[in-house]
This record gives C-alpha cells, structure tokens and sequence, in this order.
C-alpha cells in the first residue's frame, strides 16, 4: 500500500511530542508493548519478546497461580543537550501477562536475554507427554489368555 507523505500531519505529530511533556523533550505518546510469539510442541512452550534496548535489570518475570507476568520498560536517556526531537521508538513501561496450562513443569522456567529478545522456556511436565500405548493380550488369572 502507498501512503501520501503528509507534512501537516508529521508538523503535528511533532509538536505534541514536544509539547505533551513536562521536561521540555520529547516523548512518544504511544505505550510501548513488546511483540511476541509463543510457540508449543510436544516438550515445551517458548516465549519470544522482542525487547530491544532494554536491559536485563529492567525486566521483571514472575511466575504466580499459573500466571506468567512479564514487566518492564525501554527508558528514553536524553543526551544533556538541549535538542529538538522526533521519535519514532515507543517507550515507557509494559506488562504481559499469559495463564499458562496446568501441564508445564513450571519448576524447570529458563529466561534469556539475548539480541534484544527475552526468551522464556517452560518445558511441558512428563505426565502431558504422548506416549505410544501397546495393545497386548489380556491374560486371565489362570495365565491363559483371552
């Protein structure tokens, strides 16, 4: 799809970036929300978080009644200068939260931050493995069979 590039729009957008704060910088109006994918297979359930430039001690994972939560936030680090701006990141805080099945092994939780991607692991519990079931003969009390 082509979009027309609209300078009185971009001009308004500026200034209410500029405006809508206190501190004289600008900052993003919309809410900062990490993109994520959760995948599943027969051993586990992979979450991804695409969490650019945010640091591992600005990220919270808890685990409570089978709800995983996951906070943080991608903080805006003005320079000193006085400057004008315009930005197109998104930043400030978020929250995830996901009820997880009653058939991970909640226990064996793993969590990576790497490349700007939160990964959290949950490897499904024993019990909610398949497993192949072999039809055999019955055997009668007496040891013949059926």
């Amino acid at each position: 799809m082509l979009s027309v590039w609209d300078p009185v729009r971009l001009f308004d957008r500026m200034v209410d970036d500029v405006m809508h704060t206190s501190l004289g910088t600008a900052t993003n109006a919309r809410s900062y929300a990490p993109e994520v994918d959760v995948r599943s297979n027969g051993d586990r359930v992979l979450f991804s978080f695409d969490v650019p430039g945010v640091k591992k001690e600005d990220i919270d994972i808890t685990l409570e009644n089978g709800v995983l939560t996951v906070k943080g936030s991608r903080k805006f680090e003005p320079t000193g200068a006085k400057e004008q701006l315009l930005l197109g990141r998104s930043y400030g805080t978020f929250s995830r939260a996901f009820s997880l099945p009653d058939h991970l092994d909640e226990e064996k939780l793993s969590a990576n931050l790497t490349d700007g991607v939160l990964t959290i692991e949950i490897p499904k519990s024993q019990k909610a493995q398949p497993r192949r079931i072999t039809i055999g003969a019955a055997e009668r009390s007496n040891g013949e069979a059926k």
